[in-house]
C-alpha cells in the first residue's frame, strides 16, 4: 500500500530503540539455580525497610540456600519468597522484619513438604550482583521466584525480532525509523512495550483534525517468570495524541510455554510480527471507515454497550465519557468513540492493566467498525450488531 507522508512531531516524548532495550536490559542476562526446601542450611531474613524502593531492585532481603550460598533479594523477589511461604504479600509488608523473617525461613526449613515428606523444588532467576547483608562483600542478585518449569524469554531478544521483522516486510527506512511507545511497562512479571513506525503511516479523514496520521506497530507482551503467555499483536498509533489501540483482526494468539524452548519462543515471535505486518492495508481501511458512522447524541448508551464487554474499570470509563461530551467535532462518530478511548490509556499513573484494557477498547470498537444499528431502519435502536449481521431486504 502506499504511506502518507506526515512529519511525526513529537519523536522526542517517545523512547529510541535503544532507550527501549536499556530499559529491558535491566532484568538480562538471566541464570537460574534451583534449591530443596526442608533442607538443612536455609535461612531468610528480611531487615528493616526491605518493601522500600525499586520493585526490581535490591532490598534489605537476604536468602541463604542449602550449599551455603547467600544471595540478596530484589523486593519483587522478596515477595515472592514470602508468597511461596503463604504469606501474603500485604500482610508481609505489615509484619515485623523479624516475625516475617522466622516465619518465613520455617516454612523454607520445616512447612513447605510433599505428602511424602519431601521438600518442593524451587527456581530463582538471578541477574546482576548484589552486596551482603554487612556491606563487605558482592553477592549473587536473585530477582524473581519461579515455578521449577519456567524457561524465560529474553524481552531485549523480543524486540530484535520485531524490529528484524519490521525491516523485512517494510525495509530497512521503516525500520529505522521506528520508536518505542513512552507507555513501556517492564518488572519480572509483567512487561509490554510497543513498537510504532512512523513511516508506516496513512492519514484518517472526515476527523476535524488536520493531517490526522495513524501508523502502524506491533505490541509485544511476555512475563520472564511464566506468569502469562507471551503474545504479539498489531497495534495502530495516534500523531496528534499519542495514543493507540490494538489491532484486533491482527492479535494473535499467546505463544505456548509448555515443552518450549526460548529460541522457539523467538521464532514464533519474529513469524507472527512478519505475519502481522502483512494485514496492514486491511487495518488502516478499518480506521478510516469510522468517520462515516455518526453516532452523536446516542454515543453514551453505545459506550455502556462497550463497557459491558470490556473490563475498563469505572474510573476510566467516566473519563472517557466525560472527555466524549467535551468532543468540539459537530457529529460524534465511531471514530471519536475509538480515538477519546485509546487517549484514555495517557492518563498518569495508569498501571499496565489500564492500558492493555483501554487499548483493547479502542481496538474493539475499530473491530466492530459499523457493526451496530445506525437508527436508519424503522425502530433502529443503536444496539451492537453481531459481525455477520446483514440487514433486511426492504419489503
Amino acid at each position: 500500500m502506499d504511506f502518507t507522508t506526515v512529519p511525526f512531531p513529537a519523536a522526542d516524548q517517545m523512547l529510541t530503540v535503544d532507550e527501549a532495550r536499556e530499559r529491558l536490559a535491566v532484568t538480562e542476562p538471566l541464570d537460574f539455580i534451583t534449591f530443596y526446601t526442608c533442607e538443612p542450611g536455609i535461612e531468610m531474613h528480611y531487615g528493616k525497610g526491605w518493601p522500600d524502593g525499586e520493585l526490581t531492585g535490591p532490598s534489605s532481603a537476604w536468602l541463604t540456600v542449602p550449599d551455603g550460598t547467600v544471595y540478596q533479594l530484589t523486593r519483587q523477589c522478596a515477595s515472592h519468597i514470602g508468597s511461596v511461604a503463604r504469606v501474603n504479600q500485604k500482610y508481609a509488608e505489615w509484619l515485623p522484619p523479624e516475625m516475617l523473617s522466622a516465619n518465613v525461613t520455617w516454612a523454607l526449613t520445616e512447612g513447605l513438604r510433599k505428602k511424602s515428606g519431601d521438600g518442593i523444588e524451587l527456581k530463582m532467576l538471578v541477574a546482576g550482583t548484589g552486596r551482603d547483608e554487612g556491606d563487605t562483600e558482592d553477592v549473587p542478585l536473585a530477582v524473581a521466584q519461579a515455578r521449577a518449569t519456567v524457561e524465560p524469554f529474553s524481552n531485549v531478544e523480543l524486540l530484535n525480532v520485531v524490529l528484524l521483522a519490521v525491516r523485512a516486510k517494510l525495509g530497512s527506512e521503516a525500520a529505522d525509523s521506528a520508536l518505542v511507545d513512552y507507555k513501556l511497562f517492564h518488572d519480572l512479571e509483567h512487561t509490554s512495550f510497543r513498537v510504532v513506525i512512523p513511516l508506516a503511516q496513512q492519514v484518517v479523514i472526515g476527523t476535524g483534525t488536520e493531517d490526522d496520521a495513524w501508523c502502524f506497530g506491533i505490541e509485544v507482551s511476555n512475563s520472564l517468570i511464566g506468569l502469562k503467555q507471551t503474545t504479539v499483536s498489531g497495534y495502530l498509533f495516534r500523531f496528534a495524541t499519542l495514543a493507540g489501540l490494538v489491532d484486533w483482526d491482527r492479535a494473535g494468539a499467546g505463544f505456548s510455554r509448555r515443552g518450549s524452548t526460548p529460541q522457539a519462543a523467538y521464532n514464533w515471535a519474529g513469524e507472527a510480527a512478519e505475519e502481522i505486518l502483512g494485514g496492514i492495508e486491511s487495518a488502516f481501511a478499518g480506521l478510516r471507515a469510522l468517520p462515516d458512522h455518526i453516532v452523536d447524541g446516542e454515543y453514551g448508551s453505545v459506550m455502556e454497550q462497550y463497557f459491558r464487554l470490556s473490563p475498563v474499570s469505572r474510573d476510566l470509563q467516566l473519563r472517557i465519557v466525560t472527555d466524549l461530551e467535551e468532543t468540539p467535532v459537530a457529529d460524534v462518530s465511531m471514530y471519536d468513540l475509538a480515538a477519546v478511548s485509546a487517549e484514555a490509556a495517557n492518563l498518569d499513573g495508569s498501571t499496565w492493566r489500564d492500558v492493555r484494557t483501554v487499548h483493547d477498547l479502542a481496538g474493539f470498537i475499530v473491530h466492530q467498525g459499523g457493526g451496530m444499528c445506525d437508527g436508519s431502519i424503522r425502530n433502529g435502536c443503536r444496539r451492537l450488531l453481531p459481525e455477520d449481521w446483514e440487514a433486511p431486504e426492504a419489503s
